[in-house]
């Protein structure tokens, strides 16, 4: 018989995260939101006032910064709540109450940037000299001054803010299709029942240990996207010429440039990594033949490469998960693990398991002033114990960024966002691969690792590589066709997967139209190059170099107050190179050859 889920109001408090941490009931939080609302009108007295004096400047950035942490929280607090349970309509009420003040509170606050970049270089500088207050926006202004040569006359900016919602119709329509168009076959599950595959379901087929299952869940997932190719590849067209028509109308050389200009990354940064990536191939190469021995199978397929080589899963109760995750993590020191350990055990940060109306999937959430708080859908697996290790990642670089930083650095990029995530899965990950030893549960360690590196350091470089050309064609007025990006992405996953894969050309092409990552204007790659700092950071600290752990603690207190490349550096990782990708792929061929070791001369039975 199915386990029913709780309802959100049967959920042991427990087990769910602290909202009232945030505000202590729904009339405090009503409070916060009224009054936050009838300070809307007062936001705009600033205006054109910001270059009168430094003493002015001083006081409507603040006043700006304390508003919109205020109106974070009250977008925290509703969110929470809309999140744990979809049918409680007093929350979904809240969530759209603190979405709308969010939307009127940026249209409130819009003149501020414009303004700022009005005032010259040499008299903003003069300003921050004379109210000492100002300086800890000294990189706040500088990051606005890189976009100064960049931004246009008032009535090209007009008309470029005029078409925003135009430039997300692509997204939008892809969105559409996805979600409510677009339908696959029904197959045969493990028991011979028919099962029609869904969104929800199909990756958990996709892994099954059952050839035939998965074979027909991945060739049906696949033919529904195929079904609809020509959609998907104009709407895909459609942000591709977006990111090109930005790029142009605000005068960089190119959509990648503009893409990385913000974050003041160097275009041979995104070369650099996917020269390194293809370089270092045959290391894939080497663990898709072992995989194919592990399955023992002549041939590995599309439909073969999700499915985690096991022999036995063992179960992982959350208490469990929580003490793994702890012991893994201390070598960071006492510090961080009176934080961990505290907003595991003590402060609730994380809710734990499903309930009827929870949303699905996994993520951090918070702001400035609340705790760094966690979803998850815990099922007792290593997966899922990886997942929380993931998000505590997010989590504990959330908290140290707000604990040491003001509002206007508290949210860190997404280029050293997937760093610390990923970092926690590294060290929880050593930690398991050096206590235990049983081979099963070692070889269970080795397969999730595996399949978090297929994603984030295959999948999405090879995408990013498929991006690049996609922009460039765009760039040299060439025409993007469904058929000419599957060809495209089909000889780069043949150079990736090498000769132990058998190339599905249809299916695995289409994958393109799977990932609506790639509307995220050169995005994927920043999954890349996480993974590769962040284990190249957790080598150096197993292996207790120097000051690495402090250094990496540094790196998590400096929030957004550093460009990215900068804020690794105080870990020492310097991404403008190629030896932290080098070094995470060193990472991969160890856990590869003790893989090599585990299989044998296959399968895995």
């Amino acid at each position: 018989m199915a386990k029913t889920l709780l309802k959100r109001t049967e959920v042991p408090v427990e087990h769910t995260w602290d909202i009232t941490s945030v505000y202590p009931t729904n009339e405090a939080w009503d409070k916060a939101y009224q009054q936050a609302k009838s300070e809307l009108d007062g936001l705009g007295r600033f205006q054109g006032k910001l270059a009168e004096s430094p003493a002015t400047l001083l006081e409507a950035l603040t006043v700006r910064d304390e508003y919109m942490a205020n109106v974070s929280r009250i977008y925290v607090y509703a969110g929470m709540q809309s999140t744990g349970d979809v049918g409680d309509q007093d929350a979904q009420a809240r969530i759209q109450q603190a979405l709308g003040l969010y939307a009127r509170a940026g249209g409130a606050l819009a003149y501020f940037e414009p303004e700022l970049l009005a005032i010259a270089p040499d008299h903003l500088e003069k300003m921050v000299s004379e109210e000492p207050g100002l300086e800890i926006y000294h990189h706040y202004f500088d990051k606005l001054s890189r976009r100064r040569k960049h931004v246009r006359s008032s009535e090209v900016e007009a008309l470029l803010a005029e078409v925003a919602d135009l430039a997300q119709m692509p997204s939008t329509i892809r969105t559409a299709l996805e979600d409510a168009d677009l339908k696959f076959a029904t197959i045969k599950d493990e028991e011979g029942n028919d099962l029609e595959i869904q969104q929800g379901n199909v990756w958990s087929h996709i892994r099954s240990q059952n050839r035939d299952v998965r074979k027909a869940a991945w060739e049906a997932y696949a033919d529904g996207y195929i079904g609809m190719k020509n959609t998907f590849a104009t709407s895909l067209a459609g942000g591709v010429k977006r990111d090109v028509f930005y790029a142009r109308s605000r005068k960089y050389s190119s959509s990648l440039e503009a893409a990385l200009a913000e974050n003041n990354i160097p275009v041979e940064v995104y070369n650099s990594l996917l020269d390194t990536f293809k370089s270092q191939l045959p290391v894939w190469h080497r663990f898709w033949e072992i995989k194919r021995r592990a399955l023992g199978v002549d041939s590995l397929h599309g439909y073969d490469i999700d499915v985690p080589i096991i022999r036995n899963q063992r179960n992982l109760p959350y208490s469990d998960a929580m003490e793994k995750i702890c012991a893994g993590m201390t070598p960071l020191g006492d510090e961080y693990a009176t934080v961990l350990k505290r907003g595991l055990y003590d402060e609730r940060w994380v809710d734990i398991y499903p309930n009827q109306g929870k949303g699905s999937g996994a993520f951090s959430f918070g702001t400035h002033g609340t705790h760094p708080f966690l979803m998850l859908n815990y099922n007792d697996s290593l997966e899922e114990m990886s997942t929380l290790a993931h998000e505590l990642g997010h989590s504990m670089h959330s908290y140290f960024s707000w604990d040491n930083q003001p509002p206007v650095y508290g949210f860190y990029s997404m280029f050293v966002a997937e760093t610390a995530s990923n970092f926690n899965q590294a060290m929880v990950r050593a930690h398991l691969l050096k206590t235990e030893k049983d081979p099963d549960f070692e070889l269970e360690v080795l397969a999730e690792a595996m399949s978090n590196f297929h994603r984030y350091f295959f999948i999405m470089p090879t995408l990013a590589r498929f991006e690049l050309d996609c922009h460039e064609k765009a760039e040299r007025g060439e025409g993007l066709t469904a058929d000419g990006m599957s060809a495209k992405l089909t000889e780069l996953f043949r150079e990736a997967y090498g000769p132990s894969v058998t190339i599905d050309e249809e299916r695995v092409g289409i994958t393109w139209a799977q990932f609506p990552h790639l509307f995220g204007n050169f995005y994927v790659f920043q999954y890349a190059t996480g993974i590769s700092a962040a284990n190249a950071l957790a080598d150096g600290i197993l292996k207790g170099n120097g000051n690495a752990a402090e250094s990496y603690l540094n790196f998590l207190k400096s929030g957004d107050s550093l460009y990215p490349l900068d804020a690794l550096k105080l870990a020492g990782i310097d991404m403008s190179t190629p030896e932290p990708v080098e070094r995470a792929f060193g990472v991969m061929t160890r856990m590869i050859d003790r893989l090599d070791e585990l299989v044998g001369e296959g399968p895995i039975k």
